[in-house]
């Protein structure tokens, strides 16, 4: 399938006629409705819609009237005419125009005939005014939608209509508003879908368009400055402002301190009733013989680079308002005084600059217009690299498009993919803890992992610089217990064994819980709920069983072991209360200090020793056996409570500790 040929721009003819109450414009023909009707019309930098002139604008009716607003469409006349509604205009509301036509729709067609090749569009939106205070017919060059209220569909503009039907090559068009003054006069040019290079200097620079549609051609304006025949030069803005390009209006409208500039540097006498500036014949005669030229230098805003200048003589200024504006021909200077929302470069000024707008690409260009009688017409499409210098594309090839677009797909799914595999993992490892918690329930009285030995730095008020192999049983008690009746612990040698119980039997497993007495197991419960991380210590298991080890006034026997260990389980069910335990030391105790125990009861002693804490220690006292009660205090460094005797090895981490007897003490 062969490509189809692009359109071509649209260059727009203009009407060969000077006319408007407040200047000389060069206008563009226009025919509106069926049977097509002529009107002429000034383009608008700013407006969506067409406004013609009605029946209404010329009342009583007259053919000077008529030509003077560049003709008349009797919309009555029209077979294709649709009413819709009397709205506002909704243009210029910031320089206090507030005024209504009566909106419909209807044929329009460019040029003066069919002849000129004009596209012919129906159904466009058209607002028919009788207002003087827009005295010539206006057509839209923007191409955002009209909305006339909140309750109308949007109305596509003529612009937008010819681009949806593939009538112009872009979304953009290229405008000067002609000068009467040049040579032998100079019409404006007016291109849709392109630019006239014959038409304008050169250059590189472009801005960007401003995000509010209603004011998008905003150009910040760096100076103005005028400039004599004598090269005298005058700064004629304090300081740099934003304006809008809008070519609805003649004026030009600056802050207040530029417009004193300008009154002081040429003579000019401010009319605060109608915010102008009236030249007479002498101040006339003057300006046009020093002929001041006036340069606006713009930027993208008001402090960037770079800039472009643009050089108006002092005649494109020089401007006559006539009836109705005034009742005879005055001269006046098309200056006038606005607010920060009112600066605005109007017609006037668009006299020696060319304008390009592409939407498409959201920016536009301010040229100086080129005066040339013999230079042919060179229309270009717009974008096209010989209107504006090479800029960085704003958009991606196609290549590039499906290369992102591939390697995005690819990034995704292996996103995906890694992360349901580490879902998988998370799972699966959480399912696998979850195994090894209920095992370690089972089996905790089985396991035992060894940890570092740790050494003891301080034993009452004595220190032990060494921990033997072999362990003994110790009573724990409290420090209330008085001295026994000297036999106290001097020093325990390596190897010393105490006897074994005579229920000890070797390779059996631990069985306490059928052996425990009432208060042993009552002590336990009471104390089970504060012992949420067991710690264990135990010794080196031995190869038999272990049967049932039961409370008595006979000594219990630990095996032997040639070193001390610590062994750290997670804490499990409890089976009895009773703990065993085995100390290893080579000095003797200190001196028990003296005092009564307390007798037939329980007591609790809790304390923390070797860095981790003690359960309740429960104990019947006998006050037969107090002589053999020996004890050493031993002060905890993570407890404020004094806890009296040294655990090297537990074999059992139980809720509460009952003390057997050993061959040191008995109860």
């Amino acid at each position: 399938m062969s490509d189809a040929k692009p359109p071509s721009p649209i260059s727009w003819a203009p009407s060969q006629w000077w006319e408007g109450d407040d200047g000389q414009w060069s206008t563009f023909d226009l025919r509106v409705g069926s049977p097509e009707q002529n009107v002429r019309v000034l383009p608008s930098t700013a407006g969506s819609a067409t406004w013609v002139v009605t029946p209404g604008g010329c009342d009583p009716p007259s053919s000077t009237c008529t030509d003077a607003r560049g003709g008349i469409f009797n919309q009555n006349q029209s077979t294709t005419w649709k009413d819709l509604d009397l709205f506002t205009l909704n243009l210029e509301q910031n320089l206090n125009h507030n005024e209504s036509g009566a909106f419909g729709l209807d044929t329009i067609s460019l040029g003066l005939s069919n002849a000129t090749a004009g596209p012919t569009l129906d159904s466009q939106i058209i607002a028919g005014i009788e207002t003087p205070h827009w005295y010539t017919a206006v057509f839209g060059l923007q191409q955002r939608p009209m909305i006339l209220d909140e309750f109308s569909q949007p109305q596509q503009s003529f612009l937008s209509a010819l681009r949806a039907r593939n009538l112009i090559p872009s979304l953009s068009w290229a405008y000067t508003a002609g000068a009467r003054y040049r040579s032998k006069g100079s019409f404006g040019s007016l291109t849709l879908g392109g630019s006239d290079i014959s038409k304008y200097v050169p250059t590189n620079i472009s801005f960007s368009l401003a995000s509010d549609v209603a004011r998008d051609l905003v150009v910040g304006i760096k100076s103005i400055t005028s400039t004599y025949n004598n090269g005298s030069v005058s700064s004629l803005l304090p300081s740099p402002t934003l304006a809008f390009i809008d070519s609805t209006v003649p004026y030009l409208y600056l802050p207040e301190d530029a417009c004193k500039a300008f009154e002081s540097e040429l003579g000019l006498v401010y009319n605060k009733k109608n915010n102008l500036y009236f030249v007479d014949d002498p101040l006339h005669q003057t300006l046009t013989n020093i002929n001041p030229k006036f340069t606006f230098r713009l930027a993208n805003d008001k402090s960037s680079d770079p800039s472009v200048d643009i050089i108006l003589p002092y005649a494109s200024f020089d401007l006559v308002l006539k009836p109705p504006l005034r009742s005879n021909a005055t001269s006046y200077f098309p200056l006038r005084r606005g607010n920060d929302s009112q600066i605005t470069l109007g017609r006037a000024f668009l006299q020696e600059a060319y304008i390009i707008t592409d939407y498409d690409h959201q920016n536009f260009t301010v040229a100086q217009t080129r005066f040339d009688d013999t230079a042919r017409p060179n229309i270009v499409p717009i974008p096209w690299n010989a209107t504006v210098a090479p800029r960085v594309s704003e958009g991606l090839s196609r290549q590039a498009t499906i290369g992102i677009s591939t390697g995005s797909a690819i990034l995704a799914s292996l996103l995906i993919i890694l992360a349901l595999f580490c879902t998988f993992r998370w799972r699966k490892r959480r399912s696998a803890t979850a195994l090894t918690d209920r095992r370690i329930g089972s089996d905790a009285l089985h396991e035992v992992t060894p940890v570092p030995h740790i050494s003891i730095q301080e034993l009452g008020h004595k220190s032990i610089p060494e921990m033997h192999g072999t362990g003994y049983h110790l009573e724990l008690l409290d420090g209330s217990t008085p001295s026994g009746s000297g036999n106290d612990l001097t020093e325990l040698a390596d190897g010393v064994e105490t006897p074994r119980h005579p229920s000890f039997v070797p390779g059996t497993r631990d069985n306490y819980g059928q052996a425990a007495d009432a208060s042993s197991r009552a002590q336990s419960d009471a104390s089970g709920d504060l012992l949420k991380d067991a710690v264990t210590r135990r010794p080196s298991v031995g190869n038999g069983p272990r049967k049932n080890a039961t409370r008595s006034s006979h000594t219990t026997q630990t095996s032997r072991d040639t070193r001390t260990s610590l062994r750290v389980t997670k804490r499990t069910t409890r089976t009895s209360s009773q703990t065993r335990v085995r100390i290893n030391v080579n000095k003797a105790l200190p001196s028990i200090p003296q005092g009564k125990p307390p007798c037939h009861g329980s007591h609790r002693s809790s304390g923390a020793l070797l860095g981790f804490k003690l359960p309740p220690i429960a104990y019947e006292c006998n006050r037969s056996s107090l002589a053999h009660r020996t004890i050493s205090e031993a002060a905890s460094p993570l407890s404020p409570v004094r806890t009296y005797a040294t655990i090297f090895d537990v074999e059992e981490y139980q809720d509460s500790a009952i003390v057997t007897k050993t061959e040191y003490g008995s109860f």
